[in-house]
């Protein structure tokens, strides 16, 4: 159940902003004082960095804007009871979380406060670095995770997410912000068709005190590479299901659309309704909603740009081709499970990215290819290779040419960009001399950082003590 004691209201302020610093801080600080919040001791912050690189490439809306960053920094700092700031993030899996911080310009951030003497007490750092502690879930797919100490520790917790578009989950805010709060080892447990319940039972462990989402941009299509589309708003709360009811509805969503949000009212988080939340700010009612969502139209092709990765290959007239079809095959009596959470989800992400990386004509040229997830039945590969996806995967296939398996659940689209690209010709970033040697470089920080804190002991320490102990 949340954290927050039900005699709060749920409310939720919608303020006008811009990206300009000085702007944010001000309506960072109307919040605090509208919910009557003064942060002290430790103080963590959790931005979404899920993934950030060239952004003449990739685009600047899939990360929290670094001005919004900087303006809680600033609020912050300047709170004389806040004895330590430490902003923590676990990008996509399988990247280095300080590749990210680099390219959404968070370290210019640092750099840019330290020279003021406004960071003395703050500490920006990877959650796959940190020594991690063991909270208990008792959840649907979680029974414990493993948090970093220093959100664990801390006293009070600000979120800063950024509302987006989700390839499967609609949208992404608040409450979804929270997948980042595991490294990869727990976050690619139930990353599957329980990825909702999984979501859930994290909020038992990451609630917030203090909610400031980015949608001055919001971003469409792909949640990993979106395009931009502006809105033009903060959203400020201390409740992150009603923070993303509202967002949902202003994206044009309706609670159910969104599984996340859906499992967590059924479970017991409130408000249940928009209908239960005050909204208040420069905004006032669920029409004022629906005018606010009208920036965001028209929900074309890129609204829901690689929402259906066989329709955008037939777009981009490419010979690659994706089977899907449920990880249980319905018996009698019995129903269909489909998983759209796990591996789909990554290839979705692959592809995205690759037609910003390397562009459509790549995509048109590329060599033939059959992607099979889950149980589709039987396939004629008409003599071209094929890839199994996930360790679920199973078909009848007819005139196959080279099979590859990937026996992963979840298969990550770390694991499937370097393959996918050497089967299609597709040039991908892992095969990029100018990008490559900057991924190792950032492995190897993290790698060095990880010894030095003893992570990596901790890490063999947990194997034996939760997995090993289990075989034996």
């Amino acid at each position: 159940m949340e954290k927050i004691s039900q005699d709060k209201p749920f409310k939720v302020l919608i303020l006008n902003a811009d990206y300009s610093p000085a702007r944010i801080q001000e309506c960072i600080q109307k919040g605090l004082a509208e919910f009557g919040l003064k942060p002290a001791g430790r103080v963590f912050v959790k931005p979404n960095v899920v993934f950030a690189h060239d952004q003449k490439v990739y685009g600047n809306v899939s990360f929290t804007a670094p001005s919004v960053l900087e303006a809680t920094l600033r609020v912050l700092d300047a709170e004389r009871k806040v004895s330590k700031i430490s902003i923590g993030e676990k990008s996509a899996v399988g990247l280095p979380t300080r590749l990210c911080y680099k390219y959404a310009g968070y370290y210019d951030v640092m750099k840019k406060l330290r020279s003021e003497g406004k960071a003395g007490k703050t500490d920006l750092f990877p959650f796959e670095e940190d020594l991690r502690t063991v909270k208990f879930v008792g959840g649907a797919a979680h029974s414990t995770v493993r948090l970093s100490r220093k959100m664990a520790e801390s006293d009070f917790r600000v979120y800063l997410p950024k509302l987006k578009r989700h390839c499967v989950s609609n949208m992404t805010g608040a409450v979804k912000l929270n997948i980042g709060i595991v490294c990869d080892d727990d976050r690619s447990i139930r990353h599957d068709f329980l990825l909702d319940e999984k979501i859930v039972d994290l909020l038992s462990v990451g609630y917030p005190d203090f909610i400031v989402m980015d949608a001055v941009t919001m971003g469409a299509g792909n949640e990993a590479v979106p395009t931009p589309r502006q809105l033009g708003v903060l959203i400020l709360g201390v409740n992150p299901v009603a923070v993303d009811l509202v967002g949902s509805r202003i994206m044009g969503y309706h609670r159910d659309d969104i599984g996340y949000l859906k499992r967590a009212v059924e479970r017991g988080y409130r408000p249940a309704t928009l209908e239960e939340i005050k909204i208040t700010g420069d905004y006032y009612s669920l029409a004022d909603l629906d005018r606010l969502g009208e920036r965001l139209k028209p929900y074309d092709d890129d609204w829901y740009r690689w929402d259906n990765v066989p329709r955008e290959l037939e777009r981009l007239k490419s010979p690659v081709k994706l089977f899907q079809g449920p990880v249980h095959l319905p018996r009698e009596g019995q129903p269909r499970v489909d998983c759209p959470y796990g591996c789909v989800m990554g290839i979705k992400m692959v592809c995205a990215s690759l037609e910003l990386y390397a562009g459509s004509e790549a995509f048109r040229k590329a060599k033939p290819l059959n992607l099979i997830i889950g149980k589709p039945g039987e396939i004629d590969c008409q003599g071209h290779p094929v890839i199994f996806l996930g360790s679920c995967s199973q078909a009848r296939l007819k005139n196959p040419g080279k099979i590859t398996r990937i026996d992963k659940c979840f298969t990550t689209a770390t694991d499937m960009m370097l393959i996918f690209g050497l089967q299609t010709g597709i040039p991908t970033p892992y095969t990029d001399p100018k990008m490559l040697p900057e991924f190792i470089i950032y492995f190897l920080k993290t790698a060095g950082v990880k010894l030095f804190t003893g992570r990596y002991l901790q890490d063999v320490w947990f194997f034996i003590k939760y997995w090993l102990m289990k075989k034996i």
